[in-house]
Parts: C-alpha cells; structure tokens; sequence
C-alpha cells in the first residue's frame, strides 16, 4: 500500500470514530492517566460521552473534538486508572456485620482479649436486641489463645441467645440459651461438612461450631428488614467506592436478594457496578436464578447488576482450622489427634463432582472456595473430571482465595485453564501466625503464588474477602508487591510482583475473568467510564520505593461518568506502617 493510501486510510478511520462520538461530554487530561491497556498504557486525555468513554490519546487531538458545552477536567497531576473490580466480596454482608458488635483485633479492630469481649458483648445484651451478634474475633490473637465458649458468652447473658462469628467467618461460638433455642445439645450429630465441638469429658457441645455446623444456629437470628437490607447496601457501597471501587460482588444465597438489587439501584442506594455469585448445591436451586451465561446484564443494558458463576464451598479457612489439607497442621490444637489436616465441606465427595458437572453441562461458569491444598486439589479433579465428561471451551472455572496453592497444582489450574483469584491480605494480616503457627515457613512463603500463576501463563486476581478483612485496594496493590505481614516480615519475597501486575489483579484480569473485559478493566474506547483517581502513581511510586504505596490516597471513584466519591481515603497499611 502507498504511504498516500496508508494516510488516507488513517484519516478515514478516524473521522469514522469522530462520527460515532458526535458530542464529548467531557475530558480529563493533566495527570498521570494509566490505561491498563499493554500497547498504550499511558496516555495525555481521556474523552467520554454519557457513561462511555469514546477517546484517548493527545490532549491535542481530543481536544479538538470539544467544543463550549465540553466540561474539561484538570487532573492536576493526579493519577487515573480504571476503576478497581472486586473480584470477590460479601457486600450486603459488609453492610449487616456493620450491625453486629465489632470484635476485630488490631490493626482491624481493638479486642485483644476475652474480658473485652465479653465488655463489648454485655453492653449490646443491655439493650432491647432479642438476639446478641458479634463479629470477627480472632482466637490467636486473644490473649487467652483459644476460642470462646459457651460458657464465656453466658457471662455476657443467660436469657438471650449469644452468638458470634469467628473471622474467617468459618466458625461460630453460641451461649447456652442459643445452643438451647437451636436444638443442639450431646446428641446432636456433625452436620455435613461440618463439626460441633463437643466436650471430651461430657460430651456436651462447647459452643464451638465449625464449618456448615454454623447454620445449625442460623434459624434463631432474627431476620433482617427491608430497611436494614437497603441501607446495609447504601453503606456497603460507601464503603467500597471510598476505596477506589466501580463493580464489587455479592454472593446470595437466594434468588429474591436480585429484587433487592434493583430496588437498592433505583433508590440510589446502590452507587456502583454489582456482580453477583449464586451460592446453592443443588441443580434445582441452582435453576431458580434468572441467568446461566456469566456477564449477563439484568438491568436493561445499563451493566449495573450482573450475573456471575455458581459458587460452591468446598473448605473452610486456614486460620479458622477448618481449611482441607493433605499434610497435618504444624501447631495441633489440645483435641486434635496430632494429625489433623482440616476437612472438606462435602462429606460425599461424589456428589461434589457432580454437582461440579452439572454446571458445567448446562453452561454455567463455576467458581469455587478452596483454601487448603487438598481443597484445591478436590477441586482441580472435579474441573478436569467435567472436562473429561463434557469438553467446553473458555468455561474460565476459578478457585476462590486458592491459598495455599502447591506449585505443582499451578501447573494443573494452567493445564485445565482454570484461573486463581488470591486473598492476598493474608500476608498482611495472618502471614506472621502462617508461617510460625499454623503451616511453618515452606507453606506459608508460597501461600497466595501470585507470581507463579502469572508465570504458568494464568490470569490471577486478588481480593480482600469483605467483610473478613476492610475492603482496600491499595492494601491489595500494596500487599501483592511487598508481601509484608504485619509484624514486619516478608512472606515468600519470591512471590512478589510489580505493581503494573498487582493492578492488573483488580482491573484487566478481573473483568477477564467474569466475561467482563469489553466493558471495563481498562481506559479504552467504547468501555464503560469507570475510573479510580489516586493521589500518586503506582507504577512510579513503585518503582523507587514499593513500600510508599501504602501512602497512595484514593481521592475520586467514577462510575458510569458520574462521580460516587469525592474525599481521602487512607489505606490500612498506611496505618500499620506510619512513616
């Protein structure tokens, strides 16, 4: 072709573009703007028109496609990414917990130990509430070193049933007026995948219930409002789009939770993107959901509300005991047999796979939770076993927190196309008691090998699991650079990646891995104007000092074009480590 013809060609191309976007509502320029887009991953201004964007590149060049009406945004050197994507959360749950009594430890929280506990429990039992909820007490990180019991929480009432969550939000301890109420008592047998810890010397429950055993109580809490509902969303949406967030995820457990969405969305309530996860184990509840296809729009094509995979739980938490491994714990409690390596949430192993395969059979995109390395491995044969039986191209199956991920197992997730999504905060925040308690050094420097999946070829995201941990994601960038716990120690430095691939986690490869990558993940024509400003850039903050990532705000989150945040965010870690 002749360079006349190449030069006409060009300017055909862009004139056709022009056309397209007959109006630029508005341009950002003045700043560092990061497209996230490899060929041109840096660019002057940013046009959009409505809730698309429809230019980027020279500021020269777009703004000649303004005119008076045009609002012209200064950057004033800040930077702009895509809005982040959380690839997995509990949102209304962020919200709800809220309600409950907070018993976080430090850097969360402040409870340190069980007379504290109670203090804080008592002073919610003095009040009119018919049932006393409290959330995310650590037992290693109490003083006491153990969990609650029974006992403890009939300190705080004997004529309301008391009952608490541990962190990992995998186990739950009740008081004797909640086991009453319940029904749980010495004769009571282990659900399936799950365990009701029993005293060894009587035989009566402790209070202590692991795994599924935890809804055995689920009946006695009093059911949420409306009202509650609703404003659970408006302030789980506060919290996220401080953060930086455009799309966080919901995992209902039930089909009507989807009304609650719209409703949320039209009330205003709900001021960001909403992908959400069925969470059934059976093909009948399953098929109640109004979509199979992962991606599917459900609000007339405004991409606020949209379907993702079915997700199954198939172990618990690693800090919580109850994660399957194939090698035994290093730290054996006083009632483990010394060889205790966690369990599965599927006493029928057969019935998994099944389920697992039936899924896959009618086109859905699957999704599961597996912390320990057997519970990955469960999972890895069940995808390979669908495969076998019904062969599907680009299904993008996932492993949910994958984190305690063998090296060899990387090599199965990039043979069978199966993508992990890590829970990188626990570096930060239990990566000390991994690696000196729980799983000793060899396992805990290779938990969450975001590193090794990017070199197997995979698609890795990063989360924050809300509300086991606050949303952060500058915590999260921070986290998959550093891999610093919060006693100072670097969790498997050979692990670390930089950070143009710890934004890619909760950007790019997000919006790939839920059959979202034509609407958003990056700054590109024709995507959805969801942007995050921060106060520096990652990339250059990164470059000279990655730990002052930590000190990077987040200033603006920008959805649809429309402005849901405006003010400073700070991240935990910032906290954490002040200078």
């Amino acid at each position: 072709m002749s360079r006349l013809l190449v030069s006409a060609s060009v300017a055909l191309l862009a004139s056709t573009a022009t056309a397209a976007y007959a109006q630029v509502d508005r341009i950002y320029f003045g700043g560092d703007i990061v497209t996230m887009n490899d060929a041109n991953l840096f660019v002057e201004a940013v046009a959009i028109e409505g809730d698309r964007i429809t230019h980027v590149g020279r500021m020269v060049d777009i703004e000649a496609l303004a005119d008076d009406s045009t609002e012209r945004v200064d950057l004033k050197g800040r930077t702009m990414l895509p809005g982040f994507i959380d690839p997995h959360g509990h949102f209304i749950a962020a919200g709800t917990w809220g309600l409950q009594v907070d018993l976080n430890p430090p850097p969360i929280g402040t409870t340190t130990n069980m007379d504290q506990l109670v203090a804080k429990l008592t002073e919610r039992a003095d009040t009119d509430a018919p049932v006393v909820l409290g959330t995310s007490y650590d037992d290693t990180l109490l003083a006491e070193n153990r969990h609650p019991t029974r006992e403890d929480l009939d300190k705080v009432s004997t004529t309301k049933p008391v009952i608490i969550r541990h962190i990992s939000g995998h186990v739950s301890v009740a008081n004797s007026k909640a086991l009453e109420e319940a029904g749980i008592t010495a004769d009571t047998p282990n659900p399936d995948g799950g365990r009701i810890e029993k005293n060894e010397e009587t035989g009566e429950p402790t209070g202590v219930l692991e795994g599924n055993a935890g809804a055995l109580v689920r009946d006695i809490v009093p059911e949420t409002t409306r009202e509650d509902e609703l404003a659970a969303i408006r302030k789980a949406a506060e919290l996220w789009t401080a953060h930086g967030f455009t799309t966080a995820n919901d995992q209902p457990t039930e089909p009507e939770a989807i009304d609650l969405y719209r409703e949320a969305l039209e009330s205003g309530d709900l001021s960001l993107r909403l992908i959400y996860w069925p969470r059934e184990r059976t093909m009948e509840d399953a098929r109640e959901y109004p979509a199979v296809t992962s991606g599917t729009d459900l609000t007339a094509g405004r991409n606020m509300i949209v379907s993702g995979p079915m997700k199954i739980t198939v172990d618990g938490s690693p800090q919580g005991y109850t994660a399957h491994f194939s090698q035994p714990y290093m730290t054996q409690r006083p009632h483990d047999d010394g060889d205790y390596k966690g369990f599965s949430y599927w006493d029928d192993r057969d019935e998994f796979f099944d389920f697992v395969e039936d899924l896959h059979r009618e086109g859905w995109q699957v999704t599961v939770h597996s912390n320990g390395d057997q519970g990955i491995q469960n999972t890895l044969d069940a995808f390979a076993a669908a495969q076998l039986a019904a062969p599907r191209e680009d299904a993008r199956h996932t492993i949910q927190h994958s984190q305690f991920t063998r090296p060899d197992q990387l090599n199965q997730m990039a043979a069978l196309d199966v993508h992990p999504d890590f829970f990188i905060g626990h570096t930060f925040y239990w990566g000390d008691r991994h690696k000196n308690v729980f799983f000793g050094e060899s396992r805990a420097n290779h938990m969450s090998p975001l590193k090794g999946a990017y070199d197997h070829g995979l698609r890795p995201t990063t989360h924050t699991d809300t509300p086991v941990v606050p949303i952060d994601g500058i915590q999260m960038i921070w986290s998959s650079v550093n891999r610093m716990s919060t006693g100072g120690d670097i969790i498997g430095e050979d692990q670390r990646v930089p950070p143009l691939e710890a934004i890619k986690a909760i950007t790019t490869n997000a919006a790939w891995q839920y059959f979202q990558e034509d609407l958003k993940g990056s700054i590109e024509p024709g995507k959805l104007a969801d942007f995050v400003i921060l106060s520096e850039n990652p990339l250059s903050v990164g470059h000279l000092d990655p730990m002052k990532i930590k000190d990077i705000r987040v200033l603006e989150t920008i959805v649809g074009g429309e402005t849901v945040f405006e003010g400073e965010t700070r991240s935990i870690v910032a906290r954490q480590f002040p200078d």
